[in-house]
């Protein structure tokens, strides 16, 4: 497989997994906001350590995303 595809392939699958997180904060933070006056401290508390730990990951695949772009231009 050509360097070009590869990389074209990585960025596919980098985006998917962005787009993953970002769904999954967006629920962490609407089951937050709707259960936060029902459900038990430690259970929100789980919630957003998930919800951080999701962010992270999503800054994570969007500097990957990035910096498979420059590796991209320098590449064609």
């Amino acid at each position: 497989m050509p360097k070009i595809d590869r990389i074209k392939t990585e960025i596919a699958f980098h985006e998917k997994m962005f787009f993953g997180a970002l769904a999954a904060m967006l629920a962490l933070i609407g089951w937050m906001a709707s259960n936060y006056q029902t459900s038990t401290s430690w259970l929100l508390l789980v919630a957003l350590a998930g919800f951080l730990g999701v962010c992270i990951f999503g800054i994570d695949q969007y500097r990957r995303i990035k910096r498979l772009l420059v590796e991209l231009e320098h590449v064609e």
